[in-house]
């Protein structure tokens, strides 16, 4: 197991230097959202994790109201990242707001949708080469994924002291905390235990 954070523009400006001697292994940056919108701090974090010596990875916020829509946002994460790695994580987030949005688009996403988009997405990023990832919580693996039909590894968001045994047999990385104190970044952070090396783990679990 060790330690790392998820960063997104929202964080500010992060001391990588302070960040490692604190013992962060890992950083997954948000490399963008939607339709092509890139992150505005992904390219600054990816250079600093770079110059650093910090293996990190990326995640996409999802905004898609159809499976193509899905398939195109795996393609812009998968170009925003391959300025930097040629292989690394790439995770799918779609929660909360991704419904609300599609509501509005007037979109219903139900179990079935949001697991084919996940499929999709983690599909196009397998076949690049790059790792497949989840993001989702207790309430949407009950309610909007299906887990046996999507082949990636689970980061899973649980704001609690520890999991159940299950819980954490399910997961490669856990996001523990979205309150946390880490040298290097003023203000809350994301803070995860990784139990998969992201270096040497094959492309599909």
């Amino acid at each position: 197991m060790y330690l790392g954070v998820d960063l997104s523009y929202h964080n500010g400006e992060v001391d990588f230097s302070q960040l490692k001697e604190a013992g962060i292994k890992y950083v997954i940056l948000r490399a963008g959202f939607g339709q092509n919108n890139i992150d505005q701090g992904f390219e600054r974090y990816a250079r600093a994790c770079i110059d650093h010596d910090i293996s990190f990875g990326v995640y996409w916020f999802g905004y898609p109201l159809n499976t193509e829509m899905a398939r195109l946002e795996a393609r812009y994460a998968i170009e925003a990242v391959s300025k930097y790695r040629s292989r690394c994580p790439i995770a799918f987030d779609l929660e909360y707001d991704s419904i609300k949005y599609a509501a509005g688009k007037g979109v219903q996403i139900d179990r079935n949708q949001a697991t084919e988009m996940a499929r999709v997405f983690c599909k196009e990023v397998a076949s690049a080469g790059y790792i497949p990832i989840l993001y989702s919580n207790k309430d949407y693996l009950e309610n909007y994924f299906d887990l046996k039909m999507i082949d990636a590894y689970l980061w899973y968001a649980r704001y609690t002291s520890a999991l159940s045994d299950s819980e954490k047999s399910s997961c490669a990385i856990w996001q523990k905390s979205s309150s946390g104190k880490v040298p290097g970044i003023s203000g809350e952070v994301d803070v995860n235990e990784f139990y998969i090396d992201f270096e040497n783990a094959a492309p599909n679990q």
